[in-house]
């Protein structure tokens, strides 16, 4: 057996050479043993393997994130790798435990190019009683969320997947999926403990992976510790290599986005003017233009907009980019006419050929100075810290449910305990005009501080946040990007309040699924007393009041809720 533990010494891993390993937290189990192996051209591992070494090392790395929940992270760790040979060829089990969770990933070694690799077999097994939050899987991973216990997980679920364990919560996940493997998916197992595989795309040949030796697999992922190390955690991007470019020119932002609120019909120069002109008059960043541009006009809107200091977003079809000679064609166009950045859609594969995609976008932008938003995509896993450019990702059931369905509040309040945990998440937040809402105003409203993007679109049209003053005053106020995040209370599907603080500014979100109350908000963070200036539900319908409080450290601010409500708190 081969143990290691994280340097504060809560989290201990014992790895069996044969195959599993075992998670305690503080002396409790968190995963039972659970399988681990990789299927090589030399034979299954570990099972036709021998362990020939084991080299430990200490990790303690201090890095710059130009957009996120934090802007400086720092990782500890303590890495074990394990170095078995087979019969032609060799693998690496790299393992770390670091203060906020559990990471491994397999190097497989030997002489054999260009062929087919079927993934590995990695699980997560847990104790009786454990209950999972999950989302069934889609190929836009634009599930909805649910608690069910883990005995009854059964199928297919989108990543990341959050457990509680006694009093250990772990959410798994991936990292560094790039265009060397694919994306996973959590599939529930019923052997003699419950728990989750993570799987791999349908069953025909993009299921497996074209590779070559040597071969690295992305990060098996679990943060664990109590909630708040979960919301607050960075171990994604902790896991990744640093940036590929000099990321000086990008900017994250908040978007004025006309889409949502005028559905797909065509764009327009005259509508496109006003988004422009709102955006200017708020202090917000970018315009984002959807599907239905035409290059007759768009290139007088950049210039418009660049005029008024408005940088433009431009909405494109994936198969309008996934050449090299098509990207080449249409992004140096696009940056000449002074577009900042592209939102690409309708990937909707999680196979090796789309990951390629992926990396071969950022590249391909970053050479032009465009950002990029991955809409219709999967889930972050850590590239954000590689390519800084790469501002946001869909791979949510977001506000856009609103137009055809639903979303319940209950989704909403579970999304930044999972999604919105591993990297910045699309959802489009502060639709006041959505008529399937069963959200409040105010819930509304904090979801653009409770929810992280490094462009974070504001999905209403002009006219309805022009009768929300209050919401016109926050929202010129809170930015797209963090320094540090802070968890102060709630649970999933019930209650998510945070804290996020941008310079010498805090401000609190707090969404709710549930009654009318109160909620007591926790101001230890602060560094001394000051002026909170609160905006939460007001009593007629649909509406929003502010009101301001003195407040110091060691208090609590008390603020009333609606049914489903929710406030923000600037201070």
């Amino acid at each position: 057996m081969v143990q290691l533990t994280d340097p504060d010494g809560a989290i201990t891993v014992d790895v069996d050479p044969n195959g599993t390993l075992r998670v305690d937290r503080s002396g409790e189990t968190v995963f039972e043993p659970s399988p681990y192996g990789l299927p090589t051209p030399y034979g299954s591992f570990p099972e036709e393997f021998e362990l020939d070494d084991v080299r430990t090392r200490t990790i303690d790395d201090s890095y710059e994130l130009v957009h996120g929940k934090r802007s400086s992270p720092r990782h500890r760790a303590v890495e074990k790798t394990l170095s078995f040979e087979g019969d032609g060829g060799s693998v690496e089990l790299q393992i770390r435990a670091a203060d906020d969770g559990i990471a491994y990933r397999y190097r497989l070694r030997g002489e054999r190019d260009e062929y087919l690799h079927p993934g590995d077999e990695s699980g997560f097994r847990f104790p009786p009683g454990a209950v999972a939050w999950l989302s069934d899987y889609q190929a836009n991973h634009e599930g909805h969320s649910r608690q069910i216990p883990v005995t009854a997980v059964d199928g297919e679920y989108n990543l990341p997947g959050l457990f509680h364990v006694d009093d250990t919560w772990a959410l798994v996940c991936e990292a560094g999926v790039d265009g060397d493997w694919m994306a996973g998916r959590l599939v529930g197992t019923r052997d003699d403990a419950p728990g989750v595989d993570i799987g791999f795309p349908e069953s025909h040949p993009t299921s497996h992976v074209w590779a070559n030796d040597p071969a690295t697999t992305p990060w098996r992922v679990a943060i664990i510790g109590d909630l708040a190390t979960v919301v607050e955690s960075t171990l994604p991007t902790d896991l990744v290599d640093g940036p590929r470019i000099d990321g000086d020119w990008v900017e994250p932002g908040r978007v004025a986005w006309s889409w949502w609120s005028s559905g797909s019909s065509v764009r327009s120069l005259e509508e496109e003017r006003a988004y422009v002109d709102y955006a200017a008059e708020r202090g917000w960043e970018y315009v984002l233009v959807d599907a239905g541009w035409d290059d007759e006009w768009l290139p007088d809107l950049v210039a418009y907009a660049n005029d008024t200091g408005i940088d433009v977003e431009l909405w494109s079809h994936f198969i309008d980019l996934n050449t090299e000679s098509k990207r080449e064609e249409r992004l140096s166009r696009w940056a000449e006419w002074g577009v900042a950045g592209v939102k690409v859609d309708f990937m909707d594969s999680d196979d090796q050929g789309r990951m390629q995609f992926y990396d071969d976008l950022a590249r391909d932008a970053a050479e032009h100075e465009l950002t990029v938003n991955f809409h219709g995509s999967a889930v972050p896993t850590g590239l954000r810290r590689r390519w800084p450019h790469v501002m946001t990702y869909e791979g949510v059931r977001g506000a856009e449910y609103y137009k055809w369905t639903t979303n319940t509040p209950e989704h909403n309040a579970t999304l930044p305990f999972t999604r919105n945990v591993v990297g910045p998440m699309d959802y489009t937040p502060v639709t006041f005009s959505a008529d399937r809402r069963a959200t409040s105003a105010g819930h509304e409203l904090a979801l653009s501080v409770v929810y992280e993007s490094g462009l974070q679109h504001y999905a209403d049209g002009i006219e309805i946040y022009e009768s929300y003053p209050i919401a016109e005053r926050v929202l010129e106020a809170v930015p797209a990007a963090w320094d540090e995040t802070r968890f102060l209370r709630g649970r999933p599907g019930s209650e998510a309040t945070f804290a996020r603080r941008a310079g010498d500014d805090w401000f609190v979100g707090s969404i709710t699924a549930g009654p009318a109350g109160s909620i007591e908000v926790p101001l230890s963070f602060l560094d001394g007393k000051t002026t909170a200036v609160i905006a939460t539900d007001a009593d007629e319908e649909h509406g929003l009041e502010e009101y301001e409080r003195t407040v110091s450290p060691d208090e609590s601010l008390r603020v009333s809720v609606a049914e489903n409500g929710g406030f923000v708190v600037r201070l």
